[in-house]
């Protein structure tokens, strides 16, 4: 097996940060002129040759970085149709294949944070990290009693350098050809900072580990790890190890069995949102196992948001009047929830003709979702010319939507890599509306759950 390059200390310094990109952007710009020495079909030949190029460098660049870089590289490799197939498929290894860190240094991690060596906390640590992402990698280990953990080390340095590549990586994905073009990086970059610097704080993620493995323990396809409170500090995080396989192999079984795991990811994601206010922001491979049972593990809690019973309120409302085809009801709605200012300039059919594509799923009774369609959603919804320019210009991002938003475009492109079909808008008026469980997957989930009601 080939080894893969293991990573010294985060460079944190802005040199050292800003370095990386200004190299990139460099080299692309040489690619890009050199295709102006051909013509007609071969120009158009080496221009696809210097995109492909460039999103290799990219993508081993942002997984060399880590940080803010890599963890912005993870969201656009869901995003289906922004960047070239090439550069997904790339970007998408950053989600478990990312290049460790030195085993030195996870020693010294784990002793800054237990004041003790790791044998003196765990019966057997294994020196190879099973996963390496943006801000820490995780180690499987046994306890003293016995018990097999999953251990989340966070890198040394990386503190330091997420505000570094919150300046720097609007650079690199700007580069020539990578991104489609309406794209607004620099909000994309800008809305994840929040997000990303709140999941530096192990304990805080702990904390909403624990309250989402109350809410589903004992659930019918719903598996949280439990956490080990009393192992757990701000840059380390102790957990049940659950055996299973990566959830990107997915995409290889029958179609029925893809169509059953997007089931189990909806239920998840928005399920929670409705029967307990919770949010998990972070929809990536990488956050998802598959078990042997059937069921899913759902292993990564550091983007999580809580909404109060007044904002899911008006999510209902928004949603009910899309159902019944209730446009101005819809357009109200809207902006009593704070996604439209007020008074925009438009008609209501031109704000639903532009605006509709980010609830698509839920408008007709069976939806495919298909990388034409995740595209869409995020083209329209980051649109900065023509009249969804003007549109989106009226639009806003309330407190706190910012992880609705990132998880509708991630759960959109993970869809599509299944193309996942289902009765998205059944499922949903289990939950805004209290109608009967709507599938098997539906009626499991309501046996099994304290409330009786399906996620």
């Amino acid at each position: 097996m080939e080894q893969r390059p293991r990573t010294s200390a985060m460079r944190t310094g802005r040199l050292a940060r800003t370095a990386v990109p200004a190299r990139l952007a460099g080299a692309a710009a040489l690619r890009w002129l050199g295709t102006f020495r051909y013509r007609g079909a071969r120009r158009e030949e080496k221009r696809k040759e210097a995109v492909l190029r460039t999103a290799e460098d990219v993508t081993r660049a942002m997984g060399e970085m880590k940080g803010a870089a890599m963890k912005v590289g993870q969201v656009l490799s869901m995003l289906s149709g922004v960047v070239p197939p090439e550069m997904a498929e790339g970007l998408a290894s950053l989600q478990s294949n990312a290049p460790p860190m030195a085993y030195g240094l996870v020693e010294e991690a784990l002793e800054a944070a237990y004041g003790q060596p790791a044998s003196r906390v765990f019966r057997r640590f294994e020196r190879e990290p099973f996963a390496a992402a943006s801000i820490g990698q995780v180690h499987r280990a046994e306890l003293r009693d016995g018990a097999n953990v999953a251990v989340k080390v966070q890198y040394p340095g990386v503190r330091e350098a997420i505000e570094r590549d919150l300046a720097n990586v609007a650079i690199v994905l700007g580069l020539g050809g990578l991104v489609a073009k309406g794209l607004d990086i620099e909000t994309l970059v800008r809305d994840l900072g929040e997000g990303i610097r709140g999941e530096l704080d192990y304990r805080r993620e702990a904390a909403w580990q624990q309250r989402f493995f109350d809410a589903f323990e004992g659930h019918g396809f719903v598996r949280v790890p439990r956490v080990y409170h009393e192992l757990t500090t701000d840059t380390v995080l102790v957990q049940e190890w659950l055996p299973g396989r990566p959830f990107r192999e997915a995409v290889k079984l029958p179609q029925a069995e893809r169509n059953r795991l997007g089931e189990m990811l909806y239920r998840f994601c928005f399920g929670s949102i409705y029967r307990h206010g919770l949010f998990n922001g972070d929809p990536h491979p990488g956050n998802y196992l598959l078990l042997e049972d059937g069921t899913v593990g759902f292993v990564d809690y550091g983007c999580v948001a809580e909404f109060d019973e007044a904002v899911i309120e008006g999510f209902k409302r928004l949603i009910r009047a899309l159902d019944r085809g209730d446009r101005e009801g819809w357009r109200a709605a809207t902006e009593a929830i704070g996604i439209l200012l007020p008074n925009a300039p438009f008609t209501t059919d031109e704000l639903y003709e532009h605006m509709h594509w980010y609830w698509a799923p839920i408008l007709e009774d069976e939806v495919e979702f298909t990388p034409e369609l995740a595209a869409e959603m995020v083209r329209r919804n980051t649109m900065t010319t023509g009249l969804g320019g003007q549109i989106n210009r009226h639009c806003n991002v309330p407190e706190g939507m910012v992880f609705l938003t990132r998880i509708n475009f991630g759960l959109a492109g993970l869809f599509a890599s299944l193309r996942a079909r289902g009765p998205w808008r059944a499922i949903v008026r289990e939950y805004v509306d209290g109608t009967p469980p709507s599938t098997e997957l539906g009626r499991l989930s309501a046996a099994t759950t304290r409330e009786g009601a399906p996620i």
